[in-house]
């Protein structure tokens, strides 16, 4: 996962597995995103072969964190597994999926 900031806006380039194992890196880059002043998150998951819930989670904590501070998080080059694994727990109704 890579992250470029550019504040008020970071993308963040995820690839690979997003699970369990991976959650809190992913989390500690979402934080210093935030952070750094960054109220407009990117998240480029064209290159994920795998997500799970723990992952997801981790997304749908940043994205409250940033609403907080009337920022948003949106998702781009996303997959149709990816959007049907939203749709399965109800995270597209809250994440702008591009």
């Amino acid at each position: 996962m890579t992250m470029t900031l550019d504040p008020p806006t970071a993308i963040v380039r995820a690839n690979g597995e997003l699970d369990i194992f991976t959650a809190r890196q992913v989390s500690r880059q979402l934080s210093e995103a935030i952070r750094s002043g960054c109220l407009r998150v990117l998240v480029d998951v064209g290159g994920v072969t795998f997500i799970d819930a723990s992952a997801l989670g981790v997304f749908e904590r940043a994205r409250r964190d940033l609403a907080a501070q009337e920022g948003s998080m949106d998702f781009v080059a996303t997959s149709p597994a990816f959007r049907r694994l939203c749709s399965l727990t109800g995270l597209d109704s809250v994440f702008q999926l591009n």
